[in-house]
């Protein structure tokens, strides 16, 4: 086990409300784990936790993974502790456990759906409901924390009718029927809360310790849900995070929160300045950036690099810079260095939209492809119960109707043309099947045009009316864009 700093230790001493801002390589998941595990070695109730919660998946099991390696052999993180993402936090205890109560004239579990794989009839659309891709797009919709109906980032503003704009509407039917969408998750659960403290109560009681990872990347409803459980009587709450670090603000993550805790007099501010990753070089050039340094000197490297003597290099380019140039320039820099051309000593790494300009537009030829492109990414790196959704959704629009069509009656639609087992067995004997996504696109298209035949012909499967494979399962060949290096200064 490893000798914690002076600042790792007063975190591991704190308790109240408390704010640990961390820099870069400072062992922000290390000294959580310990926190973690100062706590669970020595508790004794049974019906109360310390929930340790991040924004996601992987980042919670890295937790989970170095307090196990810090415990005794046969020491478990279990019952009645947790340990998982915000969102998990939020849906179980919160929304799914009492979001009944939204519809007090038949109560009803909710169901939190991935997105709008089945539509609802509903015949008060207007034209430019058609036109602005509402209705398709309707899982874009979400209810803030104040009521509100929001489109992506934008509160709708439509002319409304009698009873509301037609997505409003929409909306409030899918609530009374127990269906909600992941985004709003966060603020249904604070509305609940809002509307039943005692709820509040209860899970303060249940979890009377909580650990935040990543805080700087909980999105406003989110940090409105702590607040909440936090004013309800928990016994300590700590916010992990680095402001600077924020990479989800796509998914609406809102660093400004967790600067706002940073500021506020009721929380107590910790700092991890050590870094055991970087040299003192680059913790130089990097204070410049940082607005938790601001007025403050830059983090201390302490590691195995920390007296390396290479400086940042920034190298600026325009559209006349052969990229190969900048290739040789930068294995040269490596050679200097004596560092190694092995992927486990070199990265390139860059922002995920700093190369949209090569982006293929009008990709895929059908809405079909496309739901098995993502349904196939699904199935190989995130959510296999997702790629069951998308796949599903691509099929039913290939051999039942048309997507638009598609309501709560989906079970019967499918059984009218074929048994619902058979049903099942040709999407998990696509999934199975799916081609290699280290395939070049090309291949990759033309071995899934030849799975979905051979299993139509087993089968014995009818695509519907119109619905031609060739047609179906097709890319766009040809693209008149001409691709540039962009120009930064």
């Amino acid at each position: 086990m490893h000798t914690l700093t002076p600042e790792q230790e007063e975190f591991n001493a704190a308790e109240g409300k408390v704010v640990l801002c961390a820099c870069p390589g400072s062992g922000k998941t290390y000294v959580v784990a310990r926190k973690l595990l100062s706590y669970i070695q020595t508790w004794q109730c049974s019906h109360q936790g310390v929930a340790v919660l991040s924004f996601t998946n992987v980042a919670s099991q890295e937790i989970e993974k170095q307090a196990k390696e810090l415990m005794d052999d046969g020491f478990k993180i279990e019952h009645p502790h947790f340990v998982g993402t915000i969102d998990s936090f939020i849906n179980t205890f919160i929304l799914l456990r009492f979001g009944y109560l939204m519809n007090k004239e038949v109560p009803k579990r909710p169901t939190i759906v991935i997105n709008n794989i089945f539509q609802f009839p509903y015949k008060y659309w207007r034209s430019e409901c058609h036109r602005q891709g509402c209705i398709e797009g309707i899982c874009e919709f979400r209810w803030d924390i104040n009521g509100d109906l929001y489109r992506k980032k934008n509160r709708v503003t439509c002319s409304a009718g009698t009873y509301g704009t037609p997505c409003k509407q929409y909306k409030k039917m899918l609530l009374d029927k127990g269906y909600v969408f992941q985004n709003e998750a966060a603020a249904l659960s604070y509305l609940l809360l809002k509307k039943y403290p005692d709820i509040s109560k209860a899970i303060a009681a249940r979890f009377p310790i909580i650990i935040i990872d990543e805080t700087q990347d909980t999105s406003i409803e989110q940090m409105a849900v702590l607040d909440l459980l936090t004013e309800a009587g928990m016994r300590s709450v700590f916010l992990v995070g680095d402001p600077d670090q924020s990479i989800y603000e796509w998914r609406s993550a809102t660093p400004e929160c967790f600067l706002d805790k940073m500021r506020a007099k009721e929380w107590k501010t910790i700092y991890l300045t050590t870094n055991f990753r970087s040299s003192q070089t680059i913790c130089n050039a990097t204070q410049a950036f940082a607005n938790s340094l601001a007025n403050k000197p830059p983090s201390t490297a302490v590691g195995d690099c920390a007296k390396h003597g290479q400086k940042p290099v920034l190298i600026l380019y325009n559209d006349q810079v052969d990229e190969s140039t900048i290739i040789k320039k930068f294995i040269e820099l490596c050679q200097d260095n004596s560092i190694t051309e092995a992927n486990s000593d070199i990265a390139v790494v860059t922002r995920g939209r700093i190369h949209s300009n090569t982006d293929v537009h009008g990709l895929w030829k059908s809405i079909e492809i496309e739901l098995l492109a993502q349904s196939a990414y699904e199935w190989y790196y995130r959510s296999r119960k997702k790629a069951f959704e998308l796949c599903e959704k691509a099929l039913f629009s290939m051999a039942i109707k048309e997507l638009r069509d598609i309501d709560i009656t989906i079970a019967a639609d499918i059984e009218s043309i074929m048994v619902y087992d058979t049903w099942k067995f040709w999407i998990i004997s696509i999934l199975c099947r799916f081609p290699s996504p280290q395939k070049t696109l090309n291949s990759w298209i033309t071995e899934l045009k030849s799975i979905l035949v051979n299993l139509l012909d087993q089968l014995k499967i009818t695509l519907r009316e119109g619905i031609l494979i060739d047609e179906v399962i097709k890319i766009k060949t040809r693209d008149k864009k001409i691709l540039v290096l962009k120009i930064y200064h």
